[in-house]
C-alpha cells in the first residue's frame, strides 16, 4: 500500500512541479528571492520546457546569465 507521501511525490513528478521548484531555488541561489518576486511573472511547464516569464527585459538578460550556470538539462525558455 503506498503511503500519501509517495502517491504525492509521484503527482509531482508527473506534473515536474519538483523541477519548477529547483528551478526557483538554483535562481534565489544565484540572485536572491527579492528578484524572484520582483521581476519574475510565473514560472510554469509547458511540453518538457520550464517557461520562465519576466516584467522587463533586464530580467529576461539576467536570467539568460544565469540559465547557462544551472545545474539541470531540461530545456528553459524565458519570455
Amino acid at each position: 500500500m503506498e503511503t500519501l507521501k509517495n502517491v504525492i511525490g509521484k503527482i509531482l513528478k508527473e506534473k515536474k512541479i519538483d523541477k519548477i521548484e529547483e528551478t526557483e531555488r538554483e535562481i534565489e541561489k544565484a540572485i536572491n528571492q527579492k528578484f524572484l518576486k520582483k521581476h519574475i511573472n510565473n514560472i510554469y511547464v509547458y511540453k518538457e520546457k520550464i517557461i520562465i516569464e519576466t516584467k522587463s527585459i533586464e530580467a529576461k538578460t539576467e536570467l539568460n546569465l544565469i540559465k547557462t550556470k544551472l545545474k539541470h538539462k531540461e530545456a528553459i525558455k524565458i519570455k
